[in-house]
C-alpha cells in the first residue's frame, strides 16, 4: 500500500484504467483540498443547516418533482410509461444514456464499472455509460454540488453530511420497489436513529407525502486506534486508550515481542486523522471520561443505558455516562479542546494519508485510524501479515456509514436506481458486493454477502474449525474479525461507537470549525 501516490492528472480514467489491485485506500486518500478550501466547504455546511434547511440553488422542477428534493413515483411513471419490454422510456436527462457518478477515490475496483455496464445490457437491452468524478472529502463533493454547480445522478457522503444536505433537498427520496437487493441490508444500518428529540432516521426524511429512505449504505467501519504490534501490545492499548495521545513516552505493562518495563518513545512517532469529526470524537471521549472521573463516577463508554453481554447495566449507581460525538455545550467542547491541545506536542502532524503506511513502514507506532484501512494495511488476507492491529478504545468513540444517495440535480432517475441496487448484488450471475467486499476489505453492510462469505469460511457448519478462503498461507478468517465487524462478533465494542450527525450552524461556524483551524495550524 502506497499511501503517498500521486492521483493521476486525468481523474476520468481512474476507475477505467487501474489495475484490480488496491493501491491506495478510499479514506486513506482523504485530505482537505486548502485552508480556504476547508473554510468555505465547512463554513458552507455549517451556514445552510441553520434553521434546519440547506439552501438550494432554484432550478424549474420536473412535474414530478412535487417538492425540493422529493420524487412522486406516481408521477414519475405515468410519464415513464414501460413499452413492450423497451425500456428505453426508463431513462433520462440530457444525457439518458449516461450515469454520473460522484465517489470516493478508489472504492471500487475498474471491473465493476464494466460489469454494470454489461449487466444493462444483458437485462434490459440498454447500452448505457459511466461517468466518475472523484472526490476526496465531504466538502469537496458539497462545494461540487452547491457552489460549483455540479450534477449527479448518484453520490456516496458520509451520514453526517447526508444528514445535513437532506434538509435542503440536495437528496431525492428512493423508490425501494426499484431497490430490490434493499432487502439484503441489515437492519442496523437502515432505519437507524437520527437522535433521541428527532422525528426522522438518519437516512430518511420526512417529506410532504410521508417518511422516506434518502440513502442506503454503501459500506462502514469504525475510528480506533492503529499500533505497531511489534512494539505495543494489544492489552496495553485496550488499557490505555486515549491516554496514549497525551504521552510523549510509555512504559509497556504487558509482555509482548517486548518485554513488560520497556520504555518506548510515543512523541513525533503518533498521528491523528485529518477529519474533524473524527478527531473532535476522540476529544469528546476523553474528556467525557475524565468528566466521568472528575464526578467520583466509575467512567462508561456508553452514552445511553446499555446491558453488556456478561449481564452488566450501564449506568447504574456509581456509574457515569459518556459524552457523544455530537456534543454542542460550550463547557464540553472547551474540555475537549482542552484535551487535543494536551495531545498536539506528541503528535507528528494530523494526517489521513499517512496514518497506515506509518506504521508499515515503522515510521509510527501509534495513529488514529480507520478500521477498513487498518485491515487492508495489515493483508491479513495474504500469508505475509503486516505488524499492525487495532483496537476500539475503551473510552467510545464512532462508527459511520458511507451512503448511496440521488443527487437532486439527476434526471436519470431509473437507472440511478438501478446503479445503487447493483452495488447490493449478491447473485450468482452478478455477485457485486461479494466483488466490493474482496477487494476493499472494508467491512459491508450486506447481510446476505456476510452470509455468503460466512458459509465459505464455515463449510463444515458453525461449531467446526473455520476454513481460511483467502490467499495461500492466510489463516484470516473475514468474518470472523471483530474489528470490522464488531456488530456481530463484539457487540459491547459496537455499543462504545456512536454515529455522527449535523450539530448545527451555531456549533460548526463558532465552535468546531475556529477551534479546529487552532488546533491544525502550525
Amino acid at each position: 500500500m502506497q499511501g503517498m501516490n500521486e492521483r493521476p492528472d486525468d481523474e476520468s480514467q481512474i476507475e477505467e484504467d487501474k489495475p484490480e489491485t488496491r493501491t491506495i485506500s478510499r479514506r486513506t486518500f482523504l485530505k482537505w483540498t486548502a485552508a480556504a478550501g476547508v473554510l468555505a466547504g465547512v463554513t458552507g455546511l455549517g451556514a445552510l443547516s441553520t434553521l434546519g434547511y440547506v439552501y438550494r440553488p432554484p432550478s424549474p422542477p420536473p412535474a414530478w418533482e412535487i417538492a425540493p428534493g422529493v420524487i412522486d413515483y406516481g408521477i414519475w411513471e405515468s410519464m415513464h410509461p414501460l413499452n413492450n419490454q423497451d425500456y428505453t422510456n426508463q431513462l433520462g436527462g440530457p444525457t439518458p444514456n449516461v450515469l454520473k457518478v460522484a465517489q470516493w477515490y478508489d472504492y471500487w475496483p475498474g471491473s465493476f464499472i464494466t460489469d454494470f455496464v454489461d449487466y444493462m445490457k444483458v437485462t434490459y437491452n440498454l447500452s448505457v455509460d459511466v461517468q466518475v468524478d472523484i472526490y476526496t472529502s465531504n466538502e469537496e463533493l458539497f462545494e461540487w454540488i452547491t457552489l460549483g454547480g455540479k450534477k449527479y445522478d448518484v453520490m456516496f457522503p458520509t451520514n453526517h453530511i447526508v444528514d445535513t444536505i437532506k434538509k435542503g433537498g440536495f437528496l431525492y427520496n428512493l423508490n425501494l420497489d426499484w431497490i430490490s437487493n434493499f432487502n439484503n441490508l441489515w437492519t442496523d444500518f437502515i432505519r437507524v436513529p437520527h437522535h433521541v428529540d428527532s422525528p426522522d432516521n438518519l437516512d430518511q426524511r420526512q417529506d410532504p407525502n410521508g417518511l422516506h429512505f434518502v440513502g442506503i449504505p454503501y459500506f462502514f467501519g469504525t475510528t480506533g486506534i492503529a499500533f505497531r504490534s511489534d512494539v505495543i501490545p494489544k492489552a496495553d492499548v485496550e488499557e490505555i486508550g486515549l491516554d496514549f495521545f497525551t504521552m510523549s513516552e510509555y512504559t509497556t505493562l504487558n509482555p509482548g515481542t517486548l518485554p513488560a518495563g520497556t520504555t518506548v518513545t510515543l512523541k513525533n512517532q503518533m498521528r491523528m486523522l485529518e477529519d474533524l469529526r473524527d478527531v473532535f470524537t476522540f476529544g469528546f471521549k476523553a474528556a467525557g471520561w475524565a468528566d466521568q472521573q472528575a464526578n467520583n463516577l466509575t467512567p462508561s463508554p456508553y452514552i445511553e443505558p446499555y446491558t453488556d453481554t456478561n449481564g452488566v447495566t450501564w449506568p447504574r449507581p456509581g456509574v457515569g455516562t459518556q459524552w457523544t460525538s455530537n456534543e454542542t455545550d460550550s463547557a464540553k467542547v472547551g474540555a475537549m479542546r482542552d484535551w487535543l491541545f494536551r495531545c498536539k506536542p506528541n503528535l507528528f502532524d494530523f494526517n489521513s494519508t499517512g496514518d497506515t503506511p506509518s506504521l508499515i513502514a515503522g515510521l509510527a507506532v501509534l495513529n488514529q485510524a480507520w478500521s477498513g484501512d487498518i485491515a487492508y494495511a495489515q493483508r491479513p488476507d495474504q500469508n505475509n501479515p503486516q505488524y499492525a492491529d487495532y483496537v476500539v478504545p475503551k473510552q467510545g468513540s464512532r462508527w459511520w456509514q458511507d451512503t448511496c444517495t440521488i443527487h437532486s440535480a439527476s434526471r436519470n432517475i431509473w437507472l440511478a436506481h438501478q446503479f445503487i441496487n447493483f452495488i447490493h448484488s449478491v447473485d450468482a450471475a452478478w455477485p457485486e458486493n461479494q466483488k466490493l467486499t474482496r477487494w476493499n476489505l472494508y467491512p459491508t453492510p450486506n447481510k446476505a454477502c456476510y452470509d455468503y462469505f460466512w458459509n465459505l469460511e464455515h463449510a463444515n457448519g458453525a461449531y467446526a474449525p473455520p476454513t481460511p478462503i483467502w490467499s495461500t498461507g492466510s489463516t484470516w478468517i473475514m468474518t470472523d474479525d471483530a474489528r470490522l465487524y464488531p456488530n456481530i462478533k463484539d457487540p459491547d465494542t459496537w455499543a462504545r461507537c456512536d454515529l455522527p450527525r449535523d450539530v448545527g450552524f451555531d456549533a460548526l461556524i463558532n465552535k468546531y470549525n475556529p477551534l479546529w483551524f487552532d488546533l491544525t495550524s502550525e
